[in-house]
């Protein structure tokens, strides 16, 4: 059988050359090189695995495994069969979309919500307005988000706009020049990794194959517990203590994730501060979260709509974009499908 031959050459192969791709950077770029592997039977068993995963697919006609490019091209579009009024699901992403009205001791405001699951870390994404690098060109974030083609997106860190931070988009880095600020590492797993800039260097982000570097913050949350009390150094908007709009995003678990967005400045809703904001993603059950850009940035888009009710009369222009898309080529739709092939 065809696949047969297919898996004793890669297990040749593999046991031949006992070599693994590690990410390096080089000048701006993240690239990858070879290196020895010392745990040669592991990475084997590994392959073994794959293989299994994938003659497994092609004998019992499992839902395929889709992935998507490290680069800034568009994804797929969203099938459009496969959305209802607040939610999408296709075989490789489930969005669902709320609102609350939330009571606080003095005041009471809107928090719309976004969680999401995915199939492959490769549907975290991000976008910037310059396309493939920094710039001061900004645009709409709902622009943006038709743009990209993205199921659910919220705004960035807006970091087109300042000189300093650890910025990397899709893989690429865009900037390194820290100002002693927290965070956001995403991974290669799609997990957060969370620390101050200072400690970020070229070879960390090689070496933990970084996808995306987020420069706002402070931590919201961490190992499960808000941090109430973050580092007041070096932030501006968001350690102010009074209530403004806010946005962050959070990890509940393996590729499972759940977006944010406080309305604010508005009669109905004033908005929070950083710390309720802690409270608020903590008791929502995220293991790690983190503060974005907020005030009239914040905005939550979904189904090429603006979710939220954006403050001071309208969407400010933004340099940068979060967002979550489908893997499923347009070629093979199958509305049929779901979110684990169920």
């Amino acid at each position: 059988m065809n696949w047969l031959k297919a898996a004793c050459k890669a297990v040749c192969f593999t046991a031949a050359l006992a070599v693994c791709a590690i990410a390096v950077c080089s000048g701006d770029e993240i690239e990858f090189r070879t290196k020895t592997d010392r745990n040669i039977p592991e990475k084997i068993g590994q392959s073994l695995n794959r293989m299994d995963d994938r003659i497994n697919a092609e004998v019992f006609d499992l839902p395929k495994i889709y992935t998507l490019p490290m680069d800034f091209e568009p994804a797929p579009e969203p099938d459009p069969a496969c959305y209802d009024t607040e939610t999408y699901e296709d075989e490789t992403i489930w969005v669902k979309c709320w609102r609350e009205r939330l009571e606080f001791s003095s005041h009471t405001v809107t928090a719309n919500f976004a969680e999401v699951k995915i199939a492959h870390p490769t549907q975290f994404r991000s976008a910037v307005s310059g396309k493939d690098r920094l710039t001061t060109k900004r645009m709409y974030g709902s622009a943006m988000s038709i743009d990209v083609n993205a199921v659910v997106a919220i705004n960035g860190d807006y970091s087109g706009y300042r000189q300093t931070g650890v910025i990397v988009r899709q893989g690429k880095l865009l900037k390194i020049y820290p100002q002693g600020i927290d965070e956001l590492l995403i991974d290669e797993n799609g997990d957060f990794l969370t620390m101050r800039d200072s400690r970020i260097t070229r070879d960390y982000l090689s070496e933990n194959r970084i996808y995306h570097a987020f420069a706002f913050g402070p931590v919201l949350v961490r190992d499960g517990k808000a941090v109430t009390n973050p580092p007041k150094e070096n932030y501006i908007v968001c350690s102010a203590p009074h209530d403004e709009p806010r946005t962050a995003i959070g990890q509940l678990g393996r590729l499972h994730y759940l977006l944010c967005t406080v309305d604010g400045r508005t009669e109905h809703s004033r908005g929070i501060s950083v710390k309720e904001m802690a409270k608020l993603m903590e008791s929502k059950n995220c293991v790690s979260a983190y503060n974005l850009d907020g005030g009239q940035s914040t905005v939550m888009m979904f189904h090429d709509r603006i979710y939220n009710v954006v403050s001071n009369g309208g969407e400010r222009p933004l340099t940068d974009i979060v967002y979550f898309a489908t893997a499923v080529p347009e070629s093979e739709r199958n509305a049929g499908r779901t979110f684990g092939g169920n």
